[in-house]
Protein backbone atom coordinates (compact mmCIF):
# COMPACT_ATOMS: atom_id res chain seq x y z
CA UNK A 1 0.00 0.00 0.00
CA UNK A 2 2.69 2.14 0.83
CA UNK A 3 4.07 1.93 -2.56
CA UNK A 4 1.12 3.17 -4.39
CA UNK A 5 0.44 6.41 -1.89
CA UNK A 6 4.02 7.54 -2.94
CA UNK A 7 3.31 7.25 -6.34
CA UNK A 8 -0.18 8.78 -5.80
CA UNK A 9 1.87 11.39 -4.33
CA UNK A 10 4.51 11.70 -7.10
CA UNK A 11 1.80 11.80 -9.71
CA UNK A 12 -0.65 14.60 -8.21
CA UNK A 13 2.68 16.42 -7.13
CA UNK A 14 4.45 16.38 -10.62
CA UNK A 15 0.97 17.47 -12.46
CA UNK A 16 0.71 20.65 -10.11
CA UNK A 17 4.08 21.37 -10.97
CA UNK A 18 3.60 20.75 -14.41
CA UNK A 19 0.80 23.26 -14.65
CA UNK A 20 2.56 25.87 -12.47
CA UNK A 21 6.03 25.35 -15.35
CA UNK A 22 3.07 25.81 -17.87
CA UNK A 23 1.69 28.74 -17.24
CA UNK A 24 4.16 30.38 -16.11
CA UNK A 25 6.09 30.13 -19.82
CA UNK A 26 9.31 28.31 -18.34
CA UNK A 27 9.52 25.70 -20.75
CA UNK A 28 7.51 24.26 -24.04
CA UNK A 29 4.86 21.94 -24.18
CA UNK A 30 7.91 19.11 -25.50
CA UNK A 31 9.76 20.18 -22.53
CA UNK A 32 7.26 20.55 -19.68
CA UNK A 33 6.29 16.73 -20.76
CA UNK A 34 9.85 15.52 -20.57
CA UNK A 35 10.83 17.21 -17.14
CA UNK A 36 7.43 15.78 -15.74
CA UNK A 37 8.22 12.28 -16.26
CA UNK A 38 11.61 13.36 -14.74
CA UNK A 39 10.74 14.52 -11.62
CA UNK A 40 8.32 12.11 -11.10
CA UNK A 41 11.33 9.52 -11.20
CA UNK A 42 13.20 11.65 -8.99
CA UNK A 43 10.50 12.17 -6.54
CA UNK A 44 9.90 8.32 -6.60
CA UNK A 45 13.43 7.32 -6.16
CA UNK A 46 14.22 10.15 -3.29
CA UNK A 47 12.04 12.46 -1.78
CA UNK A 48 10.75 16.32 -2.34
CA UNK A 49 14.58 17.66 -1.34
CA UNK A 50 15.72 16.53 -4.51
CA UNK A 51 13.15 17.69 -6.17
CA UNK A 52 13.04 21.67 -4.78
CA UNK A 53 16.81 21.55 -6.23
CA UNK A 54 16.43 21.09 -9.59
CA UNK A 55 13.53 23.35 -9.26
CA UNK A 56 15.14 25.46 -8.24
CA UNK A 57 17.60 26.09 -11.30
CA UNK A 58 14.77 25.86 -13.37
CA UNK A 59 12.71 29.26 -11.70
CA UNK A 60 16.05 30.96 -11.08
CA UNK A 61 17.28 30.15 -14.61
CA UNK A 62 14.33 31.62 -16.11
CA UNK A 63 14.45 34.44 -13.51
CA UNK A 64 17.65 35.84 -14.96
CA UNK A 65 17.03 34.81 -18.76
CA UNK A 66 14.60 37.63 -18.46
CA UNK A 67 16.81 40.31 -16.80
CA UNK A 68 17.65 42.57 -19.17
CA UNK A 69 15.06 41.01 -22.00
CA UNK A 70 14.74 44.14 -24.83
CA UNK A 71 18.50 44.56 -24.52
CA UNK A 72 19.02 40.88 -25.32
CA UNK A 73 16.22 40.56 -27.92
CA UNK A 74 17.84 43.54 -29.45
CA UNK A 75 21.43 41.58 -30.01
CA UNK A 76 18.89 38.78 -30.87
CA UNK A 77 19.98 36.41 -27.74
CA UNK A 78 16.91 36.33 -26.06
CA UNK A 79 14.99 32.75 -25.34
CA UNK A 80 11.94 33.38 -23.63
CA UNK A 81 10.86 29.70 -23.23
CA UNK A 82 13.37 26.83 -22.62
CA UNK A 83 13.08 23.81 -24.90
CA UNK A 84 13.51 20.12 -25.00
CA UNK A 85 17.11 20.79 -26.08
CA UNK A 86 17.96 22.41 -22.76
CA UNK A 87 16.19 19.92 -20.45
CA UNK A 88 18.36 17.69 -21.66
CA UNK A 89 20.77 19.49 -21.92
CA UNK A 90 21.23 21.24 -18.43
CA UNK A 91 19.12 18.13 -16.47
CA UNK A 92 20.25 14.47 -17.89
CA UNK A 93 23.50 13.84 -15.79
CA UNK A 94 21.56 14.64 -12.76
CA UNK A 95 18.71 12.18 -13.31
CA UNK A 96 20.74 9.84 -14.26
CA UNK A 97 22.71 10.10 -10.84
CA UNK A 98 19.01 9.39 -9.45
CA UNK A 99 18.90 6.55 -11.36
CA UNK A 100 22.48 4.78 -10.28
CA UNK A 101 21.13 5.77 -6.99
CA UNK A 102 17.98 3.53 -7.61
CA UNK A 103 19.62 1.03 -8.86
CA UNK A 104 22.22 0.47 -5.99
CA UNK A 105 25.22 1.85 -8.14
CA UNK A 106 25.63 4.95 -5.93
CA UNK A 107 25.31 5.43 -2.34
CA UNK A 108 23.62 8.16 -1.15
CA UNK A 109 26.12 10.82 -0.08
CA UNK A 110 27.50 10.34 -3.64
CA UNK A 111 24.51 10.34 -5.34
CA UNK A 112 23.73 13.80 -3.20
CA UNK A 113 26.81 15.52 -4.07
CA UNK A 114 26.95 14.44 -7.57
CA UNK A 115 23.56 15.48 -8.47
CA UNK A 116 23.85 18.86 -6.54
CA UNK A 117 27.35 19.84 -8.45
CA UNK A 118 25.28 19.02 -11.86
CA UNK A 119 22.56 21.12 -11.04
CA UNK A 120 25.46 23.71 -9.73
CA UNK A 121 26.99 23.84 -12.67
CA UNK A 122 23.71 24.34 -14.55
CA UNK A 123 22.74 27.00 -12.76
CA UNK A 124 26.51 29.07 -12.72
CA UNK A 125 26.91 28.65 -16.47
CA UNK A 126 22.82 29.98 -16.72
CA UNK A 127 23.31 33.31 -14.38
CA UNK A 128 26.95 33.42 -16.36
CA UNK A 129 25.52 33.47 -19.53
CA UNK A 130 22.28 34.91 -18.73
CA UNK A 131 23.89 38.19 -16.55
CA UNK A 132 27.07 38.09 -18.44
CA UNK A 133 26.31 39.80 -22.06
CA UNK A 134 24.27 42.57 -19.99
CA UNK A 135 28.32 43.65 -18.93
CA UNK A 136 29.77 46.56 -20.36
CA UNK A 137 32.81 44.90 -20.52
CA UNK A 138 34.34 43.37 -23.92
CA UNK A 139 34.23 39.70 -23.16
CA UNK A 140 37.38 37.69 -23.84
CA UNK A 141 37.71 34.44 -25.00
CA UNK A 142 39.08 32.12 -22.22
CA UNK A 143 41.81 30.32 -23.97
CA UNK A 144 43.89 33.48 -25.72
CA UNK A 145 42.37 36.34 -23.62
CA UNK A 146 41.88 37.90 -27.11
CA UNK A 147 38.53 40.23 -27.19
CA UNK A 148 35.65 38.69 -28.93
CA UNK A 149 31.69 39.75 -29.48
CA UNK A 150 29.24 39.54 -26.92
CA UNK A 151 27.61 36.02 -27.58
CA UNK A 152 31.22 34.59 -28.79
CA UNK A 153 31.43 30.76 -27.51
CA UNK A 154 33.87 31.10 -24.92
CA UNK A 155 33.80 34.47 -24.56
CA UNK A 156 33.72 35.19 -20.60
CA UNK A 157 33.54 38.52 -18.60
CA UNK A 158 34.64 39.47 -14.90
CA UNK A 159 31.13 40.38 -14.32
CA UNK A 160 29.75 37.10 -15.67
CA UNK A 161 32.23 34.73 -13.97
CA UNK A 162 31.28 36.45 -10.55
CA UNK A 163 27.33 36.05 -11.90
CA UNK A 164 27.91 32.64 -12.07
CA UNK A 165 29.49 32.13 -9.30
CA UNK A 166 27.08 33.77 -7.33
CA UNK A 167 24.31 30.97 -9.53
CA UNK A 168 26.57 28.21 -7.84
CA UNK A 169 26.45 29.36 -4.73
CA UNK A 170 22.22 29.77 -4.32
CA UNK A 171 22.38 26.11 -4.85
CA UNK A 172 24.82 25.00 -2.29
CA UNK A 173 23.13 27.48 0.07
CA UNK A 174 19.23 25.76 -0.62
CA UNK A 175 21.34 21.95 -0.39
CA UNK A 176 22.48 23.26 2.55
CA UNK A 177 19.60 24.03 4.48
CA UNK A 178 17.86 21.49 2.84
CA UNK A 179 20.11 18.63 3.55
CA UNK A 180 21.90 20.27 6.49
CA UNK A 181 25.63 19.08 5.11
CA UNK A 182 27.80 22.64 5.32
CA UNK A 183 30.11 20.62 2.75
CA UNK A 184 27.26 21.04 0.37
CA UNK A 185 28.17 24.89 0.19
CA UNK A 186 31.47 24.81 -0.23
CA UNK A 187 31.36 21.61 -3.00
CA UNK A 188 28.36 23.40 -4.26
CA UNK A 189 30.26 26.91 -5.55
CA UNK A 190 33.19 25.36 -5.92
CA UNK A 191 32.01 22.47 -8.48
CA UNK A 192 29.72 24.51 -10.11
CA UNK A 193 32.17 27.24 -11.35
CA UNK A 194 34.37 24.83 -12.66
CA UNK A 195 31.30 23.36 -14.75
CA UNK A 196 30.72 26.62 -15.67
CA UNK A 197 34.47 27.07 -16.73
CA UNK A 198 34.74 23.97 -18.43
CA UNK A 199 31.68 25.65 -20.38
CA UNK A 200 33.51 28.12 -22.15
CA UNK A 201 36.69 25.98 -22.46
CA UNK A 202 34.87 23.55 -24.56
CA UNK A 203 32.74 26.49 -26.58
CA UNK A 204 36.10 27.88 -27.33
CA UNK A 205 37.64 24.78 -28.43
CA UNK A 206 34.59 23.10 -30.38
CA UNK A 207 32.06 24.56 -30.71
CA UNK A 208 33.45 27.91 -32.22
CA UNK A 209 34.78 25.17 -34.63
CA UNK A 210 31.15 23.41 -35.06
CA UNK A 211 32.58 20.31 -33.65
CA UNK A 212 30.06 20.70 -30.64
CA UNK A 213 26.71 22.81 -30.15
CA UNK A 214 25.45 24.52 -27.14
CA UNK A 215 23.28 21.52 -25.80
CA UNK A 216 26.38 19.04 -26.18
CA UNK A 217 28.48 21.72 -23.96
CA UNK A 218 25.46 22.57 -21.01
CA UNK A 219 26.36 18.53 -20.88
CA UNK A 220 29.90 18.85 -20.24
CA UNK A 221 29.32 21.66 -18.18
CA UNK A 222 26.96 19.67 -15.81
CA UNK A 223 29.32 16.37 -16.02
CA UNK A 224 32.30 18.35 -15.09
CA UNK A 225 29.97 19.53 -12.28
CA UNK A 226 29.19 16.26 -10.93
CA UNK A 227 32.54 14.95 -11.25
CA UNK A 228 34.12 17.83 -9.54
CA UNK A 229 31.83 17.50 -6.89
CA UNK A 230 31.74 14.14 -6.21
CA UNK A 231 35.88 13.80 -5.50
CA UNK A 232 35.77 16.86 -3.31
CA UNK A 233 33.32 14.88 -1.64
CA UNK A 234 35.54 12.19 -1.38
CA UNK A 235 38.53 14.17 -0.41
CA UNK A 236 36.67 15.85 2.26
CA UNK A 237 35.55 12.52 3.27
CA UNK A 238 39.11 11.21 4.13
CA UNK A 239 39.35 14.30 7.03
Amino acid sequence: MEIYLRVLYALVLVMILAYIIKKKGYLDDIGVAVSTLMAFIILIGTDIKWLLIILSFLVLGSLVSRVGCSKKESMRLYQCRRSLKNVVANGLVAFLIVVLYMLGILDYNTALFGYVGAISAATSDTFSSELGILSRETPRLITTFEKVERGTDGGITLWGTVAGLIGSFLIGLLATLLFNNYYLLIVSTLAGILGNLSDSLSGALFERKGILNNEHVNFICTLVGSISAVLMYKLLSLF
